[in-house]
């Protein structure tokens, strides 16, 4: 019984798998893309926008399928992007990261003409002014549209800006004409990302839809407030040691002062409070009974005194001072109002 000959793979597709294969091994990030309902304009399009950081490759469904399976003999975890190929659907191969790549598909969408029973994404609203339109049955159709439109020296004209349809609502079929004859695109389109793989993991497309700022900013935040909060319980690390032990002086310094413990640093202040407060309790002794303390120690608190009484003499003239230069300026205020007055009455004489 004759072999039953196997079918032959046109050269073409062969070509284009191992295009395909070559190219999963060249990029670090492959994904498989959503390209249903994009009209061909479009995507171009956006195809053209994406050149520089990204490489688009569009083939039928079963070629990709075996491109994923025959690069997926060198790299396993690849397989698993089969599961993604629901559709019409293409590859993208990127020097980027998946969560960049999913960015820069949200970035580079672009507008197709209104379809019926879309809801408007935002007030459709004809501006005021003349139009590109001859005089003739269109005045009608855009009148029944809800648009205040005349015909004046020639020309069609919309007489008011007319709000076509509002932001949520349904756009009626008849309205999609008048809306694609102003050039109106409200549909936003693009690509879909439904998964990417990168660093042998296989990313879903929702799992990619992340605010990289946002997402920056709240690992910033959360930094800041653990490394406080380590910092404040005194929790040593690697990023707050530097802080611990630079303070660690300063508190060590202000313990040995308030216990009083002698060091090279704290000789000197402790001295000195010691010494004021003997000389204030020898003063109130001295207040009770001048002959209970010594002529040195009486000459001491005498010094102290005088020292204090000239510190309260100084702030005594300075506030002296003070005042009287407040005077001076009143003073000069109620001459110059005076005079006003005088070169006023002078008016009416």
């Amino acid at each position: 019984m004759a072999a039953t000959p196997k079918a032959s793979i046109a050269p073409w597709k062969r070509n284009l798998i191992e295009d395909l294969k070559k190219k999963f091994k060249e990029y670090p990030a492959i994904g498989i893309l959503d390209i249903s309902g994009i009209p061909a304009r479009q995507f171009q399009e956006i195809r053209e926008l994406l050149r520089d950081k990204a490489e688009i490759k569009v083939s039928r469904k079963v070629l990709l399928r075996i491109a994923i399976e025959k690069a997926s003999e060198d790299n396993p975890e690849l397989e698993e992007l089969k599961e993604y190929l629901e559709g019409p659907s293409a590859l993208i191969f990127s020097e980027l990261d998946p969560f960049k790549l999913w960015k820069l598909l949200e970035e580079n969408r672009t507008t197709a003409p209104a379809k019926p029973g879309m809801e408007a994404p935002r007030d459709i609203i004809i501006p005021e002014g003349d139009t590109e339109f001859s005089p003739g049955p269109i005045v009608g159709e855009l009148q029944q549209a809800g648009i205040n439109a005349r015909i004046q020296a020639g020309k069609v004209v919309v007489l008011e800006d007319s709000k076509v349809v509002g932001e949520g609502e349904p756009i009626p079929e008849e309205k999609v004409g008048v809306l694609s004859r102003f050039g109106i695109e409200p549909r936003e389109i693009g690509f879909e990302l439904r998964a990417a793989y990168a660093d042998e993991t296989v990313f879903a497309g929702d799992v990619l839809q992340v605010n990289v700022e946002e997402t920056v900013e709240n690992i910033q935040k959360a930094y800041t407030n653990s490394l406080t909060l380590s910092f404040e319980i005194k929790y040593p690390t690697s990023q707050n040691i530097g802080m611990i032990i630079g303070q660690a002086p300063s508190q060590a310094h202000n313990l040995a002062l308030n216990a009083s413990y002698l060091t090279s640093e704290t000789s000197p202040k402790i001295l000195n409070k010691a010494q004021s407060q003997m000389l204030n309790l020898a003063s109130v002794i001295a207040s009770k009974d001048i002959e209970a303390i010594g002529e040195k120690l009486r000459s001491k608190i005498s010094e102290t005194e005088s020292v204090e009484e000239k510190k309260e003499k100084k702030k005594t003239k300075e506030e002296a001072e003070e005042e009287a230069e407040d005077k001076k300026e009143e003073d000069k205020e109620v001459e110059e109002e005076e005079e006003s007055s005088a070169n006023l009455s002078g008016l009416f004489e």
